[in-house]
Parts: structure tokens; sequence; C-alpha cells
């Protein structure tokens, strides 16, 4: 008979000057996050822990089984293969000490990225590779949000990529456009259907009726895509960052 596991549940605590009452949240990355209003006695979060234990396994055990095959990796984390799903590219990775070159200097055909960092410094080569990354983005998904919005008769005033921990995009009331880097993980119709979720707020900033009424005139099959986005980050490894 299995019997209940009583060992304590590791957890990362944030306080937010925005929650009103203590959160848990299970992420994909960082396994167990406890939010905090500010003042909250810490003293209580152990045992706010330990009544939700059942929840708490029980989601943990769901993104374990949801988690897709894991790309290939070195001994210390680092990974030898990039898959950039939106735009079906696998690139291979190499360390090659800390050598000068510039960023544009990285790649070799056909690719191949060779990464100015020691496979023995793990945080300097992610940081290479993460700015990488989101110079990658940025040349993919701009003319992407660009082309599509030309296509559908949307207009925008200006975009940019950024590494963003729990938003795909956003459309300020000003008219720009802001594509989380981590979308160049995504399968193309995901991607697709983010920046057409975006555009169609250059319309309504909101999420009225109407709202999704636009989104579905470009995007039929949107609510399956919007589904679907609820475990996209199961597509984006963990060392682009989680913050």
């Amino acid at each position: 008979m299995h019997k209940p596991s009583t060992d304590p549940i590791p957890y990362t605590l944030k306080v937010s000057r925005r929650a009103r009452s203590a959160r848990l949240r299970m992420m994909p990355h960082e396994g167990l996050v406890v939010v905090i209003p500010m003042g909250f006695d810490r003293r209580e979060v152990p045992a706010l822990v330990e009544r939700h234990r059942e929840w708490i396994e029980r989601t943990s055990l769901k993104l374990d089984r949801q988690r897709p095959e894991a790309q290939p990796e070195l001994e210390n984390g680092l990974p030898c293969m990039v898959k950039l799903s939106a735009v079906t590219e696998e690139w291979q990775v190499s360390y090659e000490g800390n050598r000068r070159r510039r960023l544009e200097d990285l790649c070799t055909l056909p690719f191949g990225l060779a990464l100015p960092a020691d496979a023995s410094d793990p945080d300097t080569a992610i940081a290479v590779l993460q700015m990488w990354i989101k110079k990658k983005a940025g040349e993919s998904l701009l003319p992407m949000l660009a082309s599509t919005a030309s296509s559908l008769g949307f207009s925008f005033v200006t975009s940019g990529v950024r590494i963003q921990h729990s938003r795909w995009g956003s459309c300020s009331s000003r008219g720009r456009i802001t594509l989380n880097t981590k979308l160049i993980f995504l399968p193309p119709e995901l991607v697709r259907y983010i920046i057409v979720h975006e555009l169609c707020h250059t319309v309504h900033m909101n999420h009225s009726k109407a709202f999704w009424e636009l989104v579905a005139r470009h995007d039929p099959d949107f609510r399956e895509h919007d589904l679907a986005m609820r475990h996209a980050w199961k597509y984006v490894p963990a060392w682009v960052g989680v913050k």
C-alpha cells in the first residue's frame, strides 16, 4: 500500500505588492511558487503549503506527464541543440572557449552555433545563448508581426521582443506591440495566434465580446489555440530563463 509522502515540499517564496492574499502557483521550471502579500506572516507559509499537499503533488505529476521529450543537453545542463519551432530550425551548439567575437559572428552554416564561452562556465554560456535567442527572435518574430498585420489590415506604431515570465505578448494604448522572445520555441500556429491576438488589441483594448469576434474572424481555430497556450511553456527550454 502506497504511503503518502511526509517530506517537506520545496517552494520558492515571492512577495508581491499587488497580491491581496497568499496563493500557490505550480510553475513548469521553478516548481512550487508561493506568492504572499506585503506584511504576510511568513511563519504561516509551511502550514499553508502542507494543507495543499494533495493538490501540489497532483499538479506536479500532471505537469511531468505533459512535459515533452527533453532536448539533448551536456552534463552541466548546457544545450547541445536548440530547436526553434516557430521558424522550423534546429541549431547544433558548440562551446569554443572565451574568445572575443561579435554576436553576429556566432553562426556557422548550416545551422551551427559556436558560442565564445567555455562549457565549464555555464552561467556565461547561457547568458550569451540568451542574447542570441533574443536577437534571433527579433529577426524572426517581428517580420511575422509586420507581415500578418499587413495581410489582415491592421496597423501598429512600434514593436519589440523581450524575455518575459508570464505574458506571451502585449499591446499598449499607444500602439506598441511587444512579443515574448520565448515564442520562437512555439509551433507556428500558436505564434500566429498570439500575433493575431495582440493585433486585435489595437482595435479593442479589452477582452470584450467584440474583441473575441474580431479574433475569430482572423483565426477560426482561436479557441483550440487559446487552450493550447495554457500548456505552451512545455516548448520552452528551462535555460531560456523564467524571470
